[in-house]
């Protein structure tokens, strides 16, 4: 039987980096180890200098993982016209057994069309849950709801958690029409071969670090709120945040109305977007998301791999992953006193806060490493694809 031919879309892909871009080109390269053959469909975004086709090497199996870069447009909306069209003529174009979809938006549109016209399944895979989730984007997004309706047509839905899957059920209840199978998958990321370890005089200047868009939704300006807290008992405690975003700005200034420094080696530190930031991670002393929507954070996941102490606020995607005082600890959200008083337990019990650290790293070697994930979508694949004997070439 030959390899299995994959296309993977989405609309941004690393180097532009977020939660979704990283989780998908993890999980493209994991699919490609397990020996599919996986494209991967992308804007080619103005002002990048990148190429419109790349073979990527892949560490081991007899796959193959290739981006293809389409052509747009700077314009908002001649951008996505140009993408969507250029989608739909690569599928005229190119055979494969199966498309797998980031996001309920334009290109899910698109894949399902051609994969109603063309013959082969559509997965699609919702990136979260709440205010800035798919579903609610749906309701106010340029054709939204036209793209939900086209949705429904899709084979199957993968849900990374619990919230995601209530949302659709939301959309379309059961006995309303035919609607895509929904099937529970999570997230899943790289765990390296090497724990992180604390520093031995982390105690003159503990670190915290977050990593992340700098975004309303992360709830970053409750750790800057908890910060001069967390000061006045480590006069010296840094926060590094590690990431960009609409709310820097706003972010920076609220730290110096709470008369915190700002800068490398101060207070409070924006790093910005870093190459590694997981190099980062390890020279800090505590992972911290306080965020007030999430679906299943890749930042958190990458964190609990590494084996860092961590704090994050306790909502329903954190705690489908970390179990209070097990994996670390869970604070309430929008609580400034709450978080800081976390975040002092954390570094007052840090022998404790160290074994929690490696019970979550534990936890994803186990659940959540990608190569277990890429392994349950392969499954899935299989099961939804016809058999494949032959290789029909390119359709012209």
């Amino acid at each position: 039987m030959r390899p299995l031919r994959l296309a993977l879309l989405t609309r941004r892909y690393p180097p532009l980096i977020g939660g979704a871009e990283k989780l998908l080109s993890y999980l493209a390269g994991a699919l490609a180890a397990e020996g599919a053959e996986v494209t991967v469909l992308t804007s080619r975004t103005p002002g990048l200098n990148l190429p419109a086709h790349e073979e990527v090497a892949i560490d081991r199996g007899q796959g193959r993982l290739t981006i293809e870069r389409l052509s747009t447009s700077p314009l908002r909306f001649v951008g996505t016209y140009l993408y969507m069209r250029n989608l739909a003529r690569w599928f005229d174009r190119n055979s494969i057994d199966m498309a797998y979809v980031s996001m309920l938006k334009h290109d899910a549109y698109v894949a399902v069309g051609a994969g109603r016209r063309l013959g082969f399944p559509v997965v699609l895979r919702p990136e979260g849950a709440g205010a800035t989730g798919d579903i609610a984007w749906q309701s106010w997004g340029t054709f939204g709801l036209q793209i939900r309706r086209r949705c429904r047509e899709a084979t199957a839905i993968v849900a990374i958690s619990k919230a995601i899957e209530a949302e659709l059920a939301g959309v379309w209840p059961e006995g309303t029409g035919p609607r895509p199978a929904i099937v529970s998958i999570p997230n899943g990321v790289p765990v390296p071969p090497e724990s992180w370890r604390r520093r031995p005089d982390w105690r003159l200047s503990p670190r915290a670090a977050y990593v992340g868009r700098l975004a309303s939704e992360k709830g970053l300006d409750t750790l800057i709120d908890a910060w001069p807290t967390v000061r006045a008992a480590h006069p010296s405690a840094g926060l590094i945040l590690i990431g960009e975003g609409p709310e820097r700005a706003a972010l920076q200034q609220r730290a110096r109305d709470r008369n915190l420094s700002i800068g490398p080696g101060q207070a409070v530190e924006f790093a910005g977007t870093l190459a590694d930031p997981a190099a980062a991670l390890r020279e800090a002393d505590l992972f911290v998301l306080p965020s007030r929507e999430e679906g299943m954070s890749v930042a958190l996941l990458e964190a609990m791999a590494i084996g860092i102490p961590l704090v994050a606020s306790s909502i329903p995607g954190n705690r489908r992953i970390v179990a209070d005082f097990k994996h670390g600890r869970l604070a309430p959200p929008d609580d400034p006193g709450a978080l800081a008083c976390v975040i002092l337990e954390q570094w007052s019990n840090f022998d404790r806060a160290f074994h929690m650290g490696r019970a979550a790293r534990s936890r994803v070697e186990h659940e959540f490493s990608i190569r277990r994930v890429a392994r349950d979508h392969l499954r899935l694949f299989e099961r939804l694809s016809e058999p494949r004997t032959t290789d029909n070439g390119p359709r012209c």
